[in-house]
């Protein structure tokens, strides 16, 4: 199965996936990805570039899926488009494929997230600060699901980060 992870920066995708992970599923992060291979800030370059890695991350969740391994992929996955997309790709592909939506309250994503923040910045290497106005950018980008996407909720109430 591959599992399509979608919800709000810091309303637990990435600990969710790390728990799916735990119990025997691959995790595939974009994030990961991206300041794995790129040093810098990529500006305008950035969404393009994350495109392609989505797409990479999806031929390779594809063959996991082909070797019958569960993959997930951590990935925000705001947009409908973007949902559809993957939806479309693994269904061009005969392989099983949900999106999941990962919620939680507000005051407990604001929370995880100030805390994750402040975590990061004493963290070597590149990391995703968001704050402030990165925040409200990011969060207007969110598409919530329309109820004929046939997408799964997961509440996200324990504190995971």
């Amino acid at each position: 199965m591959i599992t399509v992870l979608c919800g709000k920066v810091a309303a637990g995708k990435t600990a969710l996936a790390s728990r799916m992970q735990a119990e025997g599923a691959v995790v595939l992060s974009c994030d990961e990805m991206m300041l794995t291979l790129f040093d810098g800030c990529l500006g305008a370059a950035h969404d393009r570039t994350a495109m392609k890695c989505l797409h990479y991350l999806f031929s390779v969740a594809a063959q996991l899926a082909e070797k019958g391994l569960d993959a997930v992929i951590d990935y925000g996955f705001w947009l409908r488009a973007e949902r559809d997309a993957a939806r479309a790709y693994f269904a061009e592909r005969s392989l099983p494929c949900r999106v999941l939506l990962v919620e939680t309250a507000e005051d407990k994503r604001l929370s995880r997230l100030a805390r994750r923040n402040d975590a990061l910045r004493s963290a070597e290497g590149r990391v995703y600060l968001i704050e402030g106005a990165l925040l409200g950018r990011m969060d207007a980008k969110f598409e919530a699901p329309a109820p004929d996407e046939h997408i799964e909720h997961f509440d996200n109430t324990e504190d995971f980060i």
